[in-house]
C-alpha cells in the first residue's frame, strides 16, 4: 500500500470526531512534514478577526496551521487575518459597492489566493471554506472546513509538488 493511502486510510479512520468540531482531524506533523515547518503558518488568537468566532477553526489555525504556498493556493501572511470587506477596503478600495459583495461579508475570513486570482475565505461563524471569484462577484463552496482544506492542499503537493518542502 502506498505512503498516500496509508495516510488517507489513518485520516479516515480520524474523521468526523464530533468532539474536534471538523470534518478531519489532521496532526500537525502531517502538513509539517509534506511542506517543512517553516512553511506552514500557525495563527495566534491576535490574529483572527473578531468575526472568528468558530472555535474549531481558530484551535485548527492555531495548533495545525496552513501552509504558506499550497503549489495553486498562497496563504495570506499579511497577519492578522483579515475579513473580505478589510480587504478590499485596504486592498481594492472602490473595487466593490458593497452590495456587490456577499451579505456576509463581514464574517468571510480571507486565507489567501489562487493562482487565477480568486480568493479562499472560510466563514468565522460556520467555518465553511469558500472561494470567493473577484471576477463573477460570486461565491461557491470549496471546502467543508479548514481541515478538509489542510488535507486538499497536503494531498495536491503530494500528487503534484513533491515531499518535504519542495
Amino acid at each position: 500500500m502506498s505512503t498516500t493511502c496509508t495516510a488517507v486510510t489513518a485520516l479516515a479512520e480520524e474523521a468526523g470526531d464530533p468532539n474536534q468540531g471538523l470534518t478531519l482531524r489532521l496532526p500537525a506533523r502531517l502538513l509539517d512534514e509534506e511542506f517543512g515547518r517553516g512553511r506552514v503558518v500557525r495563527f495566534e488568537d491576535v490574529d483572527f478577526p473578531a468575526t472568528l468566532t468558530h472555535e474549531p477553526t481558530r484551535r485548527f489555525l492555531r495548533e495545525t496551521g496552513l501552509p504558506e504556498d499550497g503549489i495553486l493556493f498562497e496563504l495570506d501572511t499579511d497577519i492578522p487575518l483579515r475579513t473580505l470587506a478589510e480587504y478590499y477596503a485596504d486592498e481594492h478600495p472602490g473595487a466593490y459597492r458593497r452590495a456587490e459583495l456577499p451579505s456576509h461579508v463581514d464574517r468571510l475570513i480571507r486565507l489567501g489566493h489562487f493562482a487565477e486570482g480568486d480568493s479562499l475565505v472560510v466563514d468565522g461563524a460556520t467555518g465553511e471554506v469558500w472561494n470567493w471569484s473577484a471576477a463573477e462577484a460570486t461565491l461557491h463552496p470549496f471546502d467543508e472546513d479548514v481541515s478538509t482544506l489542510a488535507f486538499s492542499l497536503w494531498l495536491l503537493h503530494r500528487t503534484l509538488g513533491g515531499r518535504g518542502g519542495n
